[in-house]
């Protein structure tokens, strides 16, 4: 069916039987199609616009949160303007209460690189972007969560990459899964509620988001929770500072997007996540529950202590992380003794 066809079938639709509509068409290829023609100038944009107009605005009422995230999603197809940013702005700002929360949470688990903060940050004019994060925060403000977001590193703190010479390179670290797992679902208001654990990296995105992509199929293959990831740029990989900043700079995107949650984050000692750590509890004390550094490089003396008065709590395995975390009572008791079985076991595979 060509664009212009498919556009007016949509158009034809009966008032309350768009969704119905929608669930039974390649919503994906759709879009792909009529950004094709936009590309190859056929029609001007005019089906761009139409579509757009028709989805975000006109027949929105009629759409599930679920099904809104989809329509977001597929629009990654069309190239970045000002007619989708309108568009996006106002599928996200018609919804309040528990079912935007339920579509922010659908678009940060999509399972590629276009989740939440990249429509988010990418996608939106400035203005439209000012206009979505103050929605964002007013509905914080009115129901604060119980959910904990969980961001994670991953070289030296899911898989022994960088300076762990205990673990041969790219082992994953016996009990981290088991450990993530029990944070995703320990304080969560809905456990299987997709988007609570993001993956934080200085490593880039890579054309079209390539690289982020690799990365997030490679963490679900080892049975991760649906979890985003948010990556660097190429530039970032140079020095610690650099790496300290593009952290820092995912931290804060995160907690402008979930501001009604509250915060946890599992780093190493490699690089410069303690120092990240240290700084993300000084600028979100009320937001931040914890840090935990995985001490692959030692700290000690002043450094160590200086860290520690600042929150910061180290420990060298993940059975010692989850003993933290069920102090803390950020876990229960069944989390930690899922995560101390899977160190022992998988530690008593490798001696």
């Amino acid at each position: 069916m060509k664009p212009r066809e498919a556009l007016q079938q949509l158009r034809a639709t009966p008032q309350g039987q768009l969704e119905c509509v929608l669930e039974q068409i390649d919503l994906e290829r759709s879009v792909a199609a009529i950004a094709g023609t936009v590309l190859t100038g056929l029609f001007r944009g005019d089906e761009r616009r139409e579509l757009v107009q028709l989805l975000c605005t006109d027949r929105v009422d009629e759409l599930s949160p679920a099904m809104r995230a989809r329509v977001v999603h597929a629009l990654r197809r069309l190239s970045p303007s000002p007619i989708l940013s309108t568009g996006i702005r106002s599928m996200l700002t018609s919804l309040t209460g528990e079912p935007f929360r339920d579509m922010k949470y659908l678009l940060n688990a999509t399972g590629d690189s276009h989740d939440l903060e990249h429509v988010v940050y990418e996608r939106l004019t400035p203005a439209d972007r000012d206009a979505v994060l103050a929605h964002i925060a007013a509905e914080a403000a009115s129901a604060p969560s119980p959910d904990l977001r969980i961001l994670c590193d991953i070289d030296d703190t899911v898989k022994a990459m960088l300076h762990d010479g205990r673990y041969p390179r790219g082992t994953v670290y016996p009990g981290v899964v088991e450990l993530l797992k029990a944070l995703d679902q320990g304080r969560a208001a809905e456990p299987s509620r997709p988007g609570d654990l993001t993956f934080v990296t200085a490593r880039p995105g890579g054309p079209k988001g390539l690289i982020e992509q690799y990365t997030r199929n490679a963490l679900t293959g080892l049975g991760m929770p649906p979890h985003a990831v948010l990556g660097g740029s190429v530039f970032n990989l140079f020095t610690k500072a650099s790496i300290k900043a593009r952290k820092l700079q995912n931290f804060e995107r995160e907690r402008s997007l979930f501001p009604e949650c509250r915060f946890l984050f599992l780093g190493d000692s490699g690089q410069a996540d303690a120092q990240v750590g240290a700084e993300m509890l000084r600028r979100g004390p009320d937001f931040v529950v914890a840090v935990l550094i995985h001490e692959v490089v030692p700290v000690t003396g002043a450094k160590r202590a200086s860290l520690e008065q600042a929150g910061i709590r180290f420990h060298s395995s993940y059975d010692e992380a989850a003993s933290i975390l069920y102090g803390l009572g950020v876990i229960d008791r069944v989390g930690r003794d899922a995560v101390v079985r899977a160190v022992d076991e998988i530690s008593g595979m490798m001696t």
